[in-house]
């Protein structure tokens, strides 16, 4: 029976590890911080394109609106007005974990996101410690190897990349990007670590008959889990459930005995029973989503292997070290740690490889950044563990492992995930600078709203049109009108077939935007055309099935275009009526830069708010 350790001392490597990736992970906003000075307006700063629609459907919810909302169109679901799933609405448990807390406290959206990174790392560095504890039975090696893993991701990635000669990804800790995964992110860890132990309890046989029921207690506690899972992310949950099964497959043929076999059997059973109580109701969810949610999400048919991500090279890798190490004798292939790690490396295959089955691709780039790319470094670290301690227990080594070893490999790791900070902090610093220039704007638009509301009008029903798509992209964090178009509006159902592409027109279209600038928009990497074309053919690794956009396609959507402009109307203007536009103060507001704006609309002075302006305009007769 294993020595049992102080309840403190079992922890503090894990929670030292914990603390210094929290720093890592706060020191992007610490560069916000010291930039801004006393001018920081309190703005995250953000490099995941993703996080304004997260925070946009958070700051909805912070605001009292209902589940199914879409923060960018302004539409909520009525009686008599259903709106559609999306993608954000089933996957609610981290949008409501967070928006309650920040009511409560009144807190926005953008001091969510701050806090939540620190957070978020100190809570997934603590899970996958945990697991690895229990692999390893090593707090100090355990707290080192999960901030290599953790840390590590990025460089494993860039590696390969780079010896295969592709473009090399550069993401800052992905498991960090708000809110999915990172709210999540360390519900994966603390649901494998219970499934461990719900198949291999310590010393089962020496448990009296009462205890022996806590397999079963773990196992409903993974289910439970792994419910919150479903709701909280789609792939975290497929790869979660492709880990129980990669794991089920080779335990139970691990097993010496039938009792072994039965105990697993009946622990499996329970996770099962829990996983399908939760996906029946989520897959009726998934039934009502929006008409283009399949479209805007490239969910794709195909059938074809996909076995040379990078993720799935790392795997093979550890594969190979585990073989090795089992061959040599320097582990018993049967244990646990050596099938978990197993388990592990058998997962990435099978998240990119369930199409040959099912027939159908989600995004498969999700899984390389988030999740399978984590399984597979995780793999790899265990397996060389694994291999390096049994080597010295075959040749009658005792391991001891020198006290300056393992601290540097830990601050080897931090110093790397540093370096990711302050690269990319630096990189996206200017663009959220501009963001945060704009919020006392944006504040303005609050204030508003709070007078629209005491007049009985439903400020999520007044558009703002704002000609500068970062900023329209990222003011529903903050404000609760909605905007005429944004680069994410098409990720919500609020737009019905088309009209996702009719908002965008005329947002082109009072920006003054003529065929031949339009033109050039969509002929290169641009919102316009990711917009035009959708994310799937622009974006490299979200279609597998993505063909490239012909010339034809070009000089069509440029016709099409055209033909909007030319047959312009105020029908067509009063579909989506305006009640602000939201301007650069040095931005040219003549009638010449606003002509076809002001051609149906009739616009007051102006109100100036730091560096922007306001105008209040009104549908002509």
């Amino acid at each position: 029976m294993r020595r049992i350790e102080p309840v403190a001392k079992r922890w503090r490597w894990g929670v030292a590890a914990a603390t210094a990736l929290a720093f890592v992970a706060l020191v992007p906003q610490l560069l916000m911080w010291s930039e801004r000075g006393r001018a920081w307006q309190g703005t995250h700063l953000s490099f995941y394109s993703d996080e304004s629609s997260y925070a946009a459907y958070l700051n909805a919810l912070i605001d009292g609106r209902p589940r199914l909302n879409d923060p960018y169109t302004g539409k909520d679901d009525a009686p008599g007005a259903p709106l559609a799933e999306s993608p954000y609405t089933t996957q609610f448990v981290p949008a409501y974990a967070l928006a309650l807390p920040a009511r409560l406290l009144g807190l926005d959206s953008n001091a969510v996101f701050i806090a939540l990174s620190p957070l978020a790392a100190f809570a997934s560095t603590l899970a996958l410690f945990r697991l690895l504890r229990e692999l390893l039975t090593d707090a100090r090696l355990a707290a080192t190897c999960a901030l290599v893993v953790l840390c590590g991701v990025s460089l494993a990635q860039k590696i390969w990349l780079t010896l295969l000669g592709r473009d090399a990804a550069y993401l800052f800790l992905p498991f960090l990007r708000r809110y999915a995964p990172a709210a999540s992110f360390a519900l994966f860890f603390v649901f494998c670590a219970l499934v461990m132990r719900a198949l291999a309890p310590d010393n089962i046989r020496a448990l009296t008959p009462d205890k022996k029921r806590a397999p079963l207690a773990y196992a409903a506690l993974a289910g439970t889990t792994f419910a919150l899972l479903v709701y909280s992310y789609f792939y975290l949950w497929t790869t979660a459930a492709a880990w129980l099964a990669a794991l089920a497959l080779i335990w139970l043929a691990a097993a010496r005995a039938a009792d072994d076999r039965r105990r697993a059997l009946a622990a499996l059973s329970v996770v099962a029973a829990f996983a399908l109580a939760a996906l029946v109701p989520y897959f009726a969810l998934l039934a009502r989503r929006a008409p283009t949610v399949d479209t805007a999400q490239a969910l794709v048919r195909w059938r074809a292997p996909d076995l040379f991500r990078t993720s799935e090279l790392t795997a093979a890798l550890a594969l190979s070290v585990i073989a090795f190490g089992a061959w040599r004798g320097f582990f018993n292939w049967r244990d646990r740690a050596t099938l978990c790690a197993a388990s592990f490396a058998l997962t990435p295959f099978v998240v990119f490889n369930q199409q040959i089955i099912t027939g159908r691709v989600l995004q498969p780039i999700h899984y390389e950044q988030f999740t399978a790319n984590y399984l597979s470094v995780l793999a790899l670290v265990l397996s060389i563990v694994l291999c390096w301690r049994g080597r010295a227990a075959a040749n009658g080594v005792e391991l001891k492992i020198p006290k300056f070893v393992l601290p540097l490999v830990a601050l080897a790791a931090l110093g790397w995930g540093m370096a990711e900070a302050l690269v990319v902090a630096r990189r996206y610093l200017p663009v959220n600078v501009v963001v945060d220039e704009a919020r006392p704007a944006a504040r303005r638009l609050e204030e508003l709203a709070r007078v629209a509301r005491s007049e009985g009008r439903a400020p999520q029903a007044e558009t703002v049109f704002c000609p500068d798509i970062l900023q329209a992209d990222r003011l529903p964090e903050v404000v609760p009108q909605s905007v005429l178009w944004a680069p994410h509006t098409f990720v919500f159902s609020g737009s019905a077939p088309g009209e996702e592409k009719q908002r965008l027109y005329q947002q082109l279209y009072y920006s003054n935007v003529d065929e031949q600038k339009f033109a050039a928009f969509i002929s290169r990497p641009h919102p316009f055309r990711t917009a035009v074309f959708g994310w799937g053919r622009v974006i490299n690794g979200l279609d597998i099935t993505r063909t490239p956009i012909t010339d034809a396609e070009l000089d069509g959507e440029r016709r099409a275009y055209a033909d909007y402009v030319n047959t312009f109307s105020r029908e067509r203007a009063a579909r989506t009526p305006l009640a602000y536009v939201l301007l650069a103060a040095n931005a040219d507001a003549s009638t010449h830069a606003l002509g076809n704006l002001d051609r149906w609309y009739a616009r007051d002075t102006g109100e100036r708010v730091g560096n922007y302006v306001i105008y209040r305009v009104k549908l002509r007769p």
